[in-house]
């Protein structure tokens, strides 16, 4: 049997990892490893995109590719943006399937293959067109740089996508993520005006699409994200919630004043989170001060909500 971390060059990949870098030195080496530990017995393809580091990030890679030739990488001739570097990942993989992690982050070692597997029982169990639109999402681990032990995440699984999704309450990251490569593709590119928030704004249109989540069936995590505000630009957060609350807008009020104007101020407080974090006094009283002037005018307009 082929190693399905030393493929067959000329061979069927069953799965593409797309992962963007930038300046991941740090980081990158231990989340590949995460990877290429897999249990899973699919043929699988590392594709990674930097975008323009300055520090060791390709060196590293180099060095990792020496060791395993399932391993790609692309160069953009610039920092792009992530929204750049995601969109030559889905152009350029090879995979029947696609699935993500951040260059920070880790899956557990059975993650890609329960993931691999229930795709592949879809498809015997109902044919290929089963799987067409449909994304297999695990749970996962969320640790805080002040936390000892992670906490167990559990995104919802229901038929109310979108509102989950507007809600906050179904934690949309691509890394959860697996489904065909087409399905990617058919979704259309990630937006390249988004430098923070590309999965949400994904996610919204690909539920548009009459896109379906599915839960693989195991409650255990299977991955870990280490979140860490700091070192993160509020004003970019900040301006990424105004550019899909504009792009969405008829989307959130679909929902009612009430919801929206909820919906909109989680919004206003997650970027503050990211200025507190950075201790950006400047930008939290500005986000707060928009967010007032939000709440007012949209009170003043409706009596209640926008």
């Amino acid at each position: 049997m082929t190693d399905p971390m030393h493929p067959d060059p000329c061979g069927q990949i069953d799965i593409t990892v797309c992962i963007p870098v930038y300046n991941s030195a740090g980081e990158i080496a231990r989340s590949v490893q995460s990877i290429i530990t897999q249990t899973t017995t699919a043929q699988v393809e590392i594709l990674l995109c930097d975008d323009g580091s300055t520090d060791e990030t390709r060196a590293i890679i180099a060095g990792l590719q020496r060791q395993h030739p399932n391993i790609r990488l692309l160069v953009n001739d610039r920092n792009r943006g992530r929204p750049f570097s995601r969109n030559r990942l889905v152009a350029e993989a090879r995979g029947r399937y696609l699935t993500w992690l951040d260059a920070d982050d880790e899956k557990y070692p059975e993650m890609m293959d329960r993931q691999f597997q229930m795709l592949e029982r879809l498809v015997a169990e109902n044919g290929p067109e089963a799987i067409d639109g449909v994304l297999v999402f695990t749970n996962f681990h969320w640790l805080w740089p002040s936390e000892d032990a992670p906490k167990l995440m559990t995104p919802p699984e229901g038929d109310h996508h979108m509102e989950e999704l507007l809600n906050a309450r179904f934690g949309g990251y691509l890394w959860l993520m697996m489904g065909t490569t087409e399905t990617f593709r058919t979704v259309g590119p990630f937006d390249t005006a988004l430098p923070r928030l590309q999965d949400l704004d994904f996610f919204v249109r690909f539920v548009q699409k009459c896109g379906r989540f599915r839960r693989i069936e195991s409650d255990a995590p299977q991955c870990i994200y280490y979140k860490d505000d700091r070192a993160r630009g509020a004003m970019q957060v900040w301006q990424s919630w105004c550019h899909i609350w504009s792009k969405h807008r008829q989307i959130f009020n679909a929902y009612g004043p009430e919801n929206a104007l909820r919906w909109r101020r989680h919004h206003y407080r997650v970027a503050r989170r990211f200025a507190k974090a950075n201790r950006d006094w400047l930008t939290y009283w500005f986000i707060a001060a928009q967010e007032v002037f939000f709440i007012a005018r949209a009170r003043a307009r409706t009596g209640f909500g926008v």
